[in-house]
Formats: structure tokens, sequence, C-alpha cells
């Protein structure tokens, strides 16, 4: 599924315009976790975004929940991404806080996330690096063309 707001690649604006043209590390599903790669952990942000009003399609993959709501997650390109490793690089992901909760029926349902975007680095235990962060978002709703 190929996630984009009004033809514009969004995920794409989150890397530095250097590292548009490069090509997305591949993914071995057939490798044993244990042998697999670490996250690349390059911060490098479009610092251009910070404090700027965004609206990012994505996939939740949830951090901390209370009862059915998901009050933490981290907002990736793509189905899968941060289960199976490596995790997609910091500037592919947004570590998103909603106090409110999110209630998601189904993980593999993309959304719609609208808010303000911050190029602070948020670091996950065990799990990811987020180059970018929306705390309290305005809106998330399902993803639809």
């Amino acid at each position: 599924m190929n996630l984009q707001a009004n033809g514009v690649d969004v995920w794409n604006e989150l890397l530095p315009e250097n590292e548009r043209n490069m090509p997305m590390p591949e993914i071995d599903h057939n490798i044993p976790l244990d042998q697999a790669g670490q996250q690349n952990l390059n911060v490098s942000v479009n610092k251009e975004l910070d404090g700027k009003p965004i609206r990012i399609p994505g996939f939740v993959v949830p951090l901390d929940t209370e009862g059915e709501l998901v009050k933490e997650f981290l907002l990736v390109p793509y189905f899968g991404a941060c289960l199976h490793y490596p995790p997609p690089p910091p500037n592919q992901i947004v570590y998103v806080t909603h106090s409110k909760g999110l209630q998601l029926e189904d993980l593999w349902e993309p959304v719609w996330v609208e808010g303000t975007i911050n190029t602070q680095v948020q670091t996950v235990e065990g799990v990811a690096t987020a180059g970018y962060s929306i705390s309290e978002p305005e809106s998330i709703v399902l993803y639809t063309d």
C-alpha cells in the first residue's frame, strides 16, 4: 500500500534533502532475529520541519496501552516495521504520545496523524530510536484513499 498525502510522499520529506535518493535498505525476513542487523542510528532529520504542522499516514506500533486505548506509539511507513529487524532508520519513525488514547481495532490498518512535528530524537528502550515526535496530535483517523 502506497501511503501518500495529495500525491506527496510525506515520508520522503522527513529525510534530509541529500538522503532522498538513497535506496531503502532491504529486509530479509528469513534471517533469525539473533543474526539480524541493528537499527541504523543515523539520526539526520529534516530540521526545516521542526514545529510545523503535518498530516502523515502510517502504521501504528503500540508502546503503551491503557485497556483498549493506545496512548503511546511509533508511527512507521510500512506494516511490520519494528517487528522485524532492523527497524527503519530514526528519520523514518515518528514517536507519538496521545493522552486521550487511540482505539485501534486492527494493527494492519494505516492511520492519518495530524499535529505538530518536532525533530527531538526519542529512544524507546529495546525497540527503536525515533527522529521525530508528535505530542497530542490534533487528530488520528483511519487512512482512506
